[in-house]
């Protein structure tokens, strides 16, 4: 209930969710694609990935898809990614669980 009491109780969690928003890539230069200026071409993200979508238009969201890769090749981890996948790797090795939800 308070931050004081936060280190014992994490110490003894064998499940640890760490929440991400999209600053964190956005720091790599990955768009958020969402809030002002959060658009593929004129299509907002999360209207382009869904079934529904997909079932119209594979083309275009293959072509969405396709960009987001080709992003995600071209960018260098920061600081936030590392010290997630520390943390991840060090919890890992105590046999703790940890889930990233963005």
């Amino acid at each position: 209930s308070s931050m004081a009491d936060f280190p014992k109780c994490f110490a003894k969690s064998k499940h640890i969710v760490i929440i991400s928003g999209a600053g964190v890539s956005a720091e790599s230069g990955v768009p958020t694609f969402r809030g002002a200026g959060g658009y593929w071409r004129k299509w907002q993200a999360q209207d382009l990935a869904t079934p529904l979508t997909f079932s119209h238009n594979p083309f275009q969201v293959w072509e969405f898809y396709h960009y987001r890769r080709e992003v995600m090749v071209s960018t260098e981890l920061n600081t936030g990614h590392r010290a997630i996948a520390e943390c991840e790797a060090r919890l890992g090795k105590q046999g703790r669980r940890v889930m990233v939800i963005t």
